[in-house]
């Protein structure tokens, strides 16, 4: 079988690898990012490393100094929540409209991304516990089969890293209690109990949060 290349921009690929290690803590929150460092480590153009510096500005990953330098954040407490409720309203809504008749499907689906998390979490790769978080929870935003509320759940997406940073840091957890997190929802999934997915999904986002 021939292996499919990922192809990419330089850009894209200088954002994925400073992603990496700002996921993965490499590169720790307030760590000042200089382009012309930055462009002399890659061997690519200040324009370059200025777009790729863009695209992690807009995932919430870091903050823009004009003229001077970046530097690694962490997203706040209070965005975090918003985040979070958004995405819980929008799964919650999803499983209201359509669990139960792809049920089966929907448990094996959860399973596999979970291991997919669970291997991440082995390596202690937080860029690939993301993508089987995200996974993981797209299989929930799909049973509703509505295009417009996937389209508004994935508007949040490019976020869930810095999500995920936050959060972890902020409860004080590895990347195996964030993994062992999501068993409540495919345990409740399995059992075909609604209302006990819903709470799953409730507590999953807003655990830890003051209640309004």
């Amino acid at each position: 079988m021939v292996e499919m290349l990922e192809h990419v921009s330089l850009p894209e690929a200088v954002g994925k690898a400073l992603r990496r290690r700002i996921l993965n803590n490499e590169l720790s929150a307030e760590t000042r990012l200089v382009e012309a460092n930055l462009a002399a480590e890659f061997g690519v153009s200040r324009g370059t490393i200025r777009d790729a510096l863009r695209s992690l500005h807009a995932e919430g990953l870091i903050a823009i100094v004009p003229r001077r330098y970046s530097v690694v954040t962490r997203m706040s407490p209070g965005d975090a929540e918003d985040v979070c409720f958004a995405r819980y309203v929008l799964e919650d809504g999803s499983v209201q409209a359509g669990f139960g008749p792809g049920r089966k499907e929907l448990a094996r689906g959860l399973r596999v991304a979970m291991q997919r998390m669970s291997a991440a979490a082995v390596t202690d790769d937080m860029e690939a516990l993301v993508e089987g978080d995200t996974r993981f929870h797209e299989l929930l935003i799909d049973v509703s089969r509505r295009r417009r509320l996937k389209d508004l759940w994935s508007m949040l997406n490019s976020q869930m890293g810095a999500l995920m940073r936050e959060e972890m840091e902020r409860q004080g957890i590895d990347l195996s209690e964030a993994v062992h997190r999501h068993r409540p929802i495919v345990e409740a999934v399995e059992e075909g109990d609604l209302n006990r997915l819903r709470a799953a999904i409730r507590n999953h986002y807003m655990v830890g949060f003051p209640v309004r």
